[in-house]
């Protein structure tokens, strides 16, 4: 018979893979045998230079982000545009076989997928055609065409990563049609426009670019991000007969439930071994609802029917981190890691086949740079005349003597008896490990105790005694708390009575 001009011979069975007796195929391999059962008609498909051409519109739309076009779309397009026999015996099986391609139930959508497609893979008037292979570790396959005289032909040539590179070749597989939440839509079986799914509006980064704590501390209460991730060996999920890689992060709280899952835009195996600054907002780390460490459990999407998928994560120090994440069963494992809340942001955390790096800002303790007594609302025991507390915390460190620039407490109220003290109120509990107190030129503050509300009493955390110095530093073990004190003993030796701060600065370490 004659197709689109050329002289077609009836088709050539295509060798199958060798049958393994009492071995149930895996899901994969079944849609590769069913694949292979529909060479035939996707070859004298790709013989017809109108088909040829329509396929090739439809995967230049990249309709789901990647180089491929559903059969359905090319069969239904082609029936609207009459330039096929749609009473061929052919035609018929193709249409068939494309509808009817189920496994285990779940129905697959068959696809034509061309690698490198406008992207320096020459198309060509003869199309070799591959059969996606089962295993992810396939680096070379098979190829067949359809001659000049209609003839049915295995290539002479395997088809591999260089072969792909430089020509066009149309890839046999399935769409992978991810489940981003809801009911997995089925594809009807005609020309459609399916969303890209949730990644076209959860855009990675999002041109976020947060500003993560400089010290590489976290502090609870503070917004957690995954600033970036990558997949070091290219290899690792998926072969190159597959489409761009498609990854899932579900994000779990060791105390609580599932915090996030997140869907990544499609990247080309080519790219995935790069960073991808991404800069997920992942959660506000509130230590009393998800714990002291979080896990990260990574998938590659393959699409499939649902399924579920035990996580174990191990945290470092001890424990595990446990749970029960809904996927779909053709979907890659790409490992978990735990991220503990103690640990610094600088850490490169590895699945064993990702690698990614977190992001804090802000919470309870600042950016660890910042001075968290900065506008804070100032009070004090006693003051003189004309000085104010809200000098102490107006954030500026000038240390000049006079009412102007600082604090001192009141005649007739005179340490160290009795001693006297300014306090700086957060508004709500700062975590911190450092003070510095700048006191007045000629006047240094002498002797005097830094102080925190525990919630019964102030507690002393540092000691200063016989300073001489304008800008004094204390340093000690992290406390959080919403008040801080200057409890001052003594002034400079020739003014005892007397306490200045011109300046109480508070940081994160």
């Amino acid at each position: 018979m004659l197709l689109g001009g050329v002289l077609v011979i009836p088709a050539v069975a295509m060798p199958a893979p060798a049958a393994q007796a009492a071995v149930i195929p895996s899901v994969d391999q079944q849609i590769e045998s069913q694949l292979r059962n529909m060479l035939n008609e996707t070859l004298l498909a790709s013989a017809n230079s109108q088909l040829r051409a329509l396929t090739r519109n439809v995967v230049s739309r990249q309709f789901d982000g990647d180089t491929n076009a559903l059969l359905s779309t090319v069969i239904a397009e082609a029936e609207a545009g009459g330039i096929v026999d749609t009473s061929a015996s052919w035609w018929q099986s193709f249409k068939s076989k494309t509808l009817n391609f189920v496994v285990n139930g779940y129905r697959y959508d068959p696809q034509i997928y061309i690698p490198n497609f406008g992207e320096g893979a020459l198309p060509t008037s003869v199309v070799d055609v591959a059969v996606a292979p089962a295993s992810d570790a396939t680096t070379s396959v098979q190829g067949y065409y359809v001659d000049l005289n209609g003839v049915i032909r295995p290539t002479p040539y395997m088809i591999d990563e260089t072969r792909v590179a430089s020509y066009e070749v149309w890839v046999l597989s399935v769409n992978e049609k991810i489940n981003y939440g809801g009911p997995v839509p089925v594809a009807p079986l005609q020309a459609q426009a399916q969303p890209a799914g949730p990644q076209a509006t959860q855009a990675a980064g999002a041109g976020l670019a947060a500003a993560c704590n400089p010290t590489g501390l976290r502090n609870n209460q503070g917004s957690e991000y995954l600033q970036r991730w990558r997949v070091p060996d290219r290899s690792s999920f998926g072969s190159l007969f597959e489409g761009k890689r498609e990854m899932k992060l579900v994000v779990i709280g060791s105390i609580g439930g599932i915090i996030k899952t997140y869907f990544f835009p499609k990247v080309r195996k080519r790219d995935i071994d790069s960073w991808q600054n991404s800069d997920v907002f992942i959660t506000t780390w509130d230590r009393a609802v998800w714990g002291n460490a979080i896990a990260y459990q990574w998938f590659e999407l393959d699409g499939g029917g649902t399924t579920s998928t035990a996580v174990s994560v191990p945290v470092q120090g001890g424990g595990t981190i446990t749970s029960t994440v809904s996927g779909q069963e053709r979907d890659d494992n790409g490992g978990g890691a735990a991220v503990v809340f103690s640990e610094s942001t600088f850490q490169e955390y590895d699945t064993g086949l990702i690698r990614f790096n977190m992001c804090s800002t802000g919470g309870d303790g600042g950016t660890g740079i910042e001075n968290l007594a900065c506008g804070a609302l100032a009070s004090a025991s006693s003051t003189f005349s004309g000085y104010s507390p809200s000098r102490a915390t107006d954030c500026n460190p000038d240390t000049r003597l006079g009412p102007a620039y600082s604090w001192a407490n009141n005649s007739g109220t005179y340490p160290p008896n009795n001693p006297e003290w300014l306090q700086a109120d957060f508004g709500v509990n700062k975590t911190f490990s450092r003070v510095v107190v700048k006191t007045s030129a000629g006047y240094p503050i002498r002797d005097y105790d830094i102080q925190v509300w525990n919630g019964i009493s102030f507690l002393t955390v540092a000691s200063v005694r016989g300073n001489t110095a304008l800008s004094i530093t204390s340093t000690f073990p992290s406390r959080t708390a919403r008040l801080i004190r200057i409890s001052g003993r003594s002034g400079p030796t020739h003014q005892l009575n007397y306490v200045r701060v011109n300046e109480l600065e508070v940081y994160a370490v």
